[in-house]
């Protein structure tokens, strides 16, 4: 009985480290994928600030209006 109890407390310790495992790479998923839209809008805006890259262009690239785009100017 002891050695059942015990078992089902190792059980449950492993599940819940898979779980923080799962979130802590979900998180770092989301992070990466935040940081490199993020690195994009801020090269384009310096490529447009450079006058190397119209805002038509940038904003299409972004998916967003040129009034949205220069905004972020």
């Amino acid at each position: 009985m002891f050695s059942q109890l015990r078992m089902r407390e190792e059980q449950a310790l492993l599940a819940q480290d898979y779980a923080l495992e799962q979130a802590e790479e979900k998180g770092l998923e989301r992070g990466r994928a935040e940081g490199m839209e993020k690195g994009l809008k801020v090269g384009l805006v310096n490529l447009v600030r450079q006058q190397l890259l119209s805002s038509e262009v940038a904003s299409q690239q972004l998916g967003m209006t040129v009034s949205e785009f220069e905004k972020l100017l």
